[in-house]
């Protein structure tokens, strides 16, 4: 099984100093695992996703997604790599409320010419994928998004993230601000289309109880050197 993540002898400092740093001797991660990581608040989970997604650089070691050794792409080829391949899910969602729900599922589209020629395929995709996840047209289609309740937030949060075919999603810290049944819906919904889409998924979470729906978990405290 081809290895979608391998990280060998990282080393991250934040401007190179050391009130802060991440050291990771190895770490791989095969197509279409679903990893979920643990680890403190401040032992450095929101900085591996953010290395891993290049918007953040190493300071020393090799970090390579798909064979791609992202950390010597120039800033625009990051850019670029990321709008390609990846799809984050942030904490708080990151909805932007002056947009309607569908600009805010295509935004990602937007950042590369190849989703913007394609701009019809990217509108049916959305509305496909939305039905699935119970998201009637018109609520796509309103004005705004500053009156979806929670449980819409976080179906856009996921469309947005799917939308662009990665085969990569790197989730931080998704579910902190849901109570249970939100949770849950969240992860199923999630895990779902993470399976019919072919996605590896990597998702850092304080919440161990998670686990569970999940193929396998890394403590990252125990992978730092």
């Amino acid at each position: 099984m081809n290895n979608v993540i391998e990280i060998n002898d990282l080393l991250f400092e934040w401007n190179n100093k050391k009130q802060f740093s991440l050291k990771i001797k190895e770490l791989k991660v095969q197509n279409k695992q679903k990893i979920i990581i643990f680890g403190r608040s401040g032992s450095g989970k929101s900085t591996l996703l953010n290395l891993i997604s290049g918007i953040l650089s190493p300071t020393n070691g090799t970090l390579c997604i798909k064979n791609t050794e992202i950390n010597k792409l120039s800033q625009k080829k990051k850019d670029q790599f990321r709008a390609n391949n990846i799809g984050v899910i942030f904490q708080q969602f990151n909805i932007l409320n002056y947009l309607s729900p569908l600009q805010n599922i295509l935004l990602p589209c937007f950042f590369t010419q190849f989703k913007k020629n394609n701009k019809e395929y990217f509108y049916d995709r959305t509305f496909a994928l939305a039905q699935k996840l119970d998201i009637k047209k018109n609520i796509l289609l309103q004005n705004n998004s500053k009156d979806l309740s929670v449980g819409q937030k976080q179906r856009i949060a996921i469309l947005r993230a799917i939308i662009n075919k990665p085969f990569l999603i790197l989730a931080d810290e998704a579910t902190s601000a849901l109570d249970e049944n939100n949770k849950n819906d969240f992860i199923n919904l999630l895990m779902n289309l993470c399976d019919e889409e072919k996605i590896t998924l990597l998702m850092a979470s304080h919440d161990t109880s998670l686990e569970k729906n999940f193929d396998t978990s890394i403590n990252l405290e125990k992978v730092l050197l």
